[in-house]
């Protein structure tokens, strides 16, 4: 159960970017002034994504897949 939550955050997070990211591409740099609010979205997918690294949730599905073993509850589990 834990790798597929690990893999479900990997996937979520790198979506989440992506669409973010290209708010900024269709909108234009206006979509970055704070009037407008959008870049509150990006900065708190970032935020989340620094304090949640996404990198130890790949290596936690990656060695489930490698090898079968199952992640040691941590801080970022």
């Amino acid at each position: 159960f834990e790798v597929r939550v690990a893999a479900a955050k990997a996937r979520a997070t790198e979506v989440a970017l992506e669409v973010t990211s290209r708010i900024f591409e269709v909108t234009g740099a206006r979509a970055t002034a704070s009037a407008e609010g959008l870049d509150r979205f990006w900065r708190n997918i970032r935020t989340h994504t620094l304090h949640d690294p996404v990198a130890y949730k790949r290596r936690e599905v990656g060695r489930h897949v490698l090898t079968g073993e199952l992640p040691e509850p941590t801080w970022y589990s």
